[in-house]
C-alpha cells in the first residue's frame, strides 16, 4: 500500500480538521437537485424544512450539486437515520456520471419510529470535484431504498451550492422474454433532463403487444417521450387470445387516469394448483410464478400469507375459508381473490394491500364480530403505500369496528395515487370505514349499506363519487370528519333514508373506464345485493313493468331469486341447462302483484356451469343466465 493512498484512508477515519469550511444544503435549497420520493416531516428531529424519504425499490435515487472554485479534494458526509427493513440501507455514490463509491453504508440507527428519529453522521468521505459544478447521485442498492437524509455536508474551502442539471436513469423491461422485443434510441447510461428518447415495441409471433405500463403508460407500440425523472418502463406483452374476466369493472382495469387498459388476469397464463394445507397455499401464492389456487375446504391459523404477482386465489366452494390467516398483498401486481371466506384475523388485517398495483376482490365474504373491543381487531381490507387501481367487488362485510381503511395517515401524501372502485358490495353491521379515505380517489357505486353506523368517511385530500348506492338504517352515510383538513365527494343518486349525508366540500370525479354495463338502479340495490326485499315495499314501478334477479351470482350451493309483478298473474319459473332441458321446477301459481322471492337449495347433483332461470306469465316471458359453483 503507498503512503498517500493510507494517509487518504487515515484521514476519512478521523475527524475533518476543523479549520474546513461547511457548506450544508437541506432539502428544498439550491443545490439538492432530485429525490425518488418526498420531502417528509412525519418524523421528528430533522432540521429545515423536513427530510429526504426515498421510495422503496432498487435504484431509487437523491441527487445534489455543488460548485468548487478549485479543483481538489473535499470530503461530504450525511445526516441520516435508518429505523427498519433488512437493517444497513446501501447504495452507489457517482460524482459527475462516475462510480466514486461503490458502496456507501447507512447502517441502522435504531428500531422503529425511534430509530428513525435517531438522526446520525455518517463517516467522511473523500471526493475529487472538478472545478465548477459537480453533480452527486446517491442510488439504493436495497430493495428497501435508501435511508432518510436530513442534510449533506461537503467540507473544504470555495465552496458553494450548484446548478443543477439533472440526469436521469431510463430501465426498459418486458414482462415475458417470450413476447417479444423492445428497443430504446437513443441508448445511453444516463439521461439529461428534457432528453427525448424513442421505445417501440415488436411482437412475437403467437403474443401481442398489450401497452407500455409503469412510469409511462400507452397503448401504441411506437412512443416518444422527455424524460424527467428516473423512469422504469415496462412493455406487456400477452399470448393472442388472452382476455379479462367479463364481469371485472372498474379501476383495477385500467392503468392511468386517462383509462389505458389494463389486462387483468392474475394466474391464468401459469398452471392451475389445490391447495389443501397452510403450507401449499403460502408457498403457491409467494411463489415468483403465475399460477391460479383453488381452495375448497377451511384453513384455520393465525398467519399472514404473502401475495405475489401474477397470482389468482379462487373458492371453489362454500368451504373456501381462511379463518384467522390473513392475506397480505405488497409490491405485487396482477392479483385476483375471488370466492374466498377470510374471518377473526387478529392482530393484522383480513386482508392489506401495500405498494401494489391492478387487485381484483370479487365475491368475498370479509367479516369478525362486534364480542370485544373496537381495536381487537384491524381491518378487514385496508389499501396503504401508494396501492392503486384496485376494485373490490359483491363482497360482504360484516360485523366488524374499522372495517376497510385506505391511507394509513394524515400526512401519507404519497398515496395521492391510489384510485380504487367499491361496487355491489355488502356492509352489514358495521360501525365505520365503509371506506374511509385520504388522498386518492375513490368510485363507489351500487353498494348496499345495512345496520351500520358511519360509512362513507372522505378525509385529507381525498375525492369520492359516491354513485347510487342505498343506505338502510345507517347513522351516518357520508361524512368529511377525523383528519386535519375535510376532503370532498361527489354525491349521484343515492338513496339516503333517513341517515345523515355531508354534502360539501364537494369535488368532481370524471371516472376513465366503462361502468354502465354493471351499473343498476339504486332501488333495486338492497334485493341484488342481499336479497332484501323489505328495503323496496315503497318503490312504484311504471304499469307493466317487471324485474327479475337473483342473487349471489356465482352461487353455491343456493340462491336466492326475485321477481317483480305489476299485477296478479299466474307465474311459472323453471331452470335449464344449456341444451335447453328443465333441470327444476321452482314455482307455480297464481301470486299477487308486487315482489316475491324464492330461496333454491341445491340438493340434487348439478354439474358446475352456466344455467337459465326463466319466468313466465301471461304478459312475460323472460330468463337470466346464472353461474352455478359446485
Amino acid at each position: 500500500m503507498n503512503l498517500r493512498f493510507f494517509l487518504i484512508i487515515l484521514i476519512t477515519l478521523i475527524s475533518v480538521p476543523a479549520f474546513a469550511q461547511e457548506l450544508v444544503i437541506q432539502e428544498n435549497e439550491e443545490g439538492f437537485c432530485y429525490i425518488d420520493g418526498i420531502i417528509d416531516t412525519d418524523l421528528g428531529g430533522y432540521t429545515g424544512d423536513g427530510y429526504a424519504d426515498t421510495d422503496r425499490g432498487i435504484g431509487k435515487s437523491i441527487s445534489w450539486s455543488v460548485f468548487a472554485e478549485q479543483p481538489g479534494e473535499y470530503f461530504i458526509k450525511w445526516k441520516y437515520s435508518n429505523g427498519g427493513g433488512s437493517g444497513d440501507r446501501p447504495g452507489r455514490l457517482l460524482l459527475n456520471s462516475e462510480v466514486a463509491y461503490d458502496t456507501v453504508h447507512f447502517p441502522l440507527t435504531g428500531s422503529g419510529r425511534t430509530g428513525w428519529e435517531n438522526w446520525t453522521d455518517t463517516d467522511s468521505l473523500l471526493l475529487n470535484l472538478r472545478s465548477g459544478n459537480n453533480q452527486l447521485r446517491l442510488e439504493a442498492y436495497s430493495e428497501d431504498g435508501l435511508a432518510n437524509y436530513d442534510y449533506i455536508t461537503f467540507l473544504g474551502s470555495g465552496l458553494s451550492r450548484g446548478n443543477c442539471i439533472p440526469s436521469f436513469t431510463l430501465q426498459v423491461t418486458k414482462n415475458t422474454e417470450a413476447g417479444g422485443s423492445v428497443s430504446v434510441d437513443p441508448v445511453q447510461q444516463y439521461y439529461d433532463e428534457g432528453s427525448s428518447i424513442t421505445l417501440s415495441a415488436k411482437a412475437n409471433p403467437g403474443y401481442f403487444f398489450q401497452s407500455w405500463s409503469g412510469d409511462l403508460t400507452a397503448v401504441d407500440s411506437l412512443v416518444v417521450f422527455s424524460i424527467k425523472k428516473n423512469t422504469h418502463i415496462e412493455a406487456l406483452f400477452l399470448p393472442q387470445g388472452t382476455k379479462m374476466d367479463h364481469d371485472i369493472a372498474g379501476y383495477a382495469t385500467i392503468q392511468d387516469d386517462a383509462g389505458t387498459p389494463y389486462v387483468l388476469i392474475g394466474g391464468a397464463l401459469g398452471d392451475t394448483v389445490d391447495a389443501t394445507s397452510f403450507e401449499e397455499l403460502s408457498t403457491y401464492l409467494s411463489s415468483s410464478l403465475p399460477v391460479i389456487v383453488t381452495l375448497s375446504q377451511q384453513l384455520s391459523g393465525n398467519q399472514n400469507i404473502k401475495v405475489k404477482s401474477d397470482k389468482t386465489l379462487l373458492g371453489l366452494s362454500e368451504q373456501a375459508h381462511l379463518q384467522g390467516i390473513g392475506l397480505e398483498i405488497s409490491q405485487a401486481r396482477n392479483v385476483i381473490i375471488k370466492n374466498i371466506k377470510i374471518s377473526h384475523v387478529t392482530p393484522q388485517d383480513a386482508i392489506e394491500i401495500n405498494d401494489s398495483k391492478n387487485i381484483w376482490i370479487d365475491h368475498c365474504e370479509l367479516y369478525s364480530d362486534k364480542d370485544h373491543g373496537q381495536d381487537y381487531y384491524d381491518g378487514l381490507l385496508d389499501i396503504k403505500n401508494a396501492s392503486s387501481f384496485i376494485t373490490v367487488s359483491w363482497t360482504t362485510f360484516r360485523d366488524h369496528y374499522k372495517t376497510s381503511l385506505i391511507s394509513s395517515g394524515d400526512q401519507a401524501v404519497e398515496d395521492s395515487v391510489t384510485r380504487v372502485t367499491y361496487h355491489h358490495n355488502y356492509f352489514n353491521n358495521c360501525e365505520s370505514r365503509l371506506p374511509s379515505i385520504r388522498f386518492g380517489k375513490a368510485h363507489i357505486f351500487n353498494n348496499y349499506y345495512k345496520n351500520c353506523n358511519t360509512a362513507i368517511n372522505s378525509r385529507t385530500g381525498a375525492c369520492v363519487r359516491a354513485e347510487r348506492n342505498y343506505f338502510n338504517d345507517v347513522g351516518t352515510a357520508v361524512m368529511m370528519a377525523f383528519s386535519p383538513e375535510p376532503g370532498s365527494v361527489q354525491l349521484i343518486d343515492n338513496h339516503f333514508g333517513a341517515a345523515y349525508y355531508a354534502t360539501t366540500p364537494e369535488c368532481e370525479l370524471n371516472v376513465p373506464y366503462r361502468y354502465d354495463h354493471v351499473l343498476d338502479e339504486t332501488n333495486d340495490i338492497p334485493m341484488l345485493i342481499a336479497g332484501d326485499v323489505t328495503s323496496l315495499d315503497d318503490v312504484v314501478r311504471s304499469p307493466g313493468e317487471y324485474k327479475l334477479y337473483n342473487y349471489p351470482n356465482p352461487f353455491n350451493p343456493r340462491t336466492t331469486l326475485v321477481y317483480y309483478l305489476p299485477q296478479t298473474q299466474d307465474v311459472l319459473v323453471d331452470v335449464y341447462n344449456l341444451a335447453g332441458q328443465r333441470i327444476a321446477v321452482m314455482e307455480r301459481g297464481l301470486k299477487q302483484a308486487g315482489y316475491h322471492k324464492i330461496v333454491w337449495n341445491i340438493h340434487e347433483k348439478m354439474a358446475g356451469g352456466f344455467y337459465y332461470i326463466r319466468l313466465r306469465t301471461r304478459d312475460i316471458n323472460t330468463a337470466i343466465k346464472v353461474l352455478y359453483l359446485p
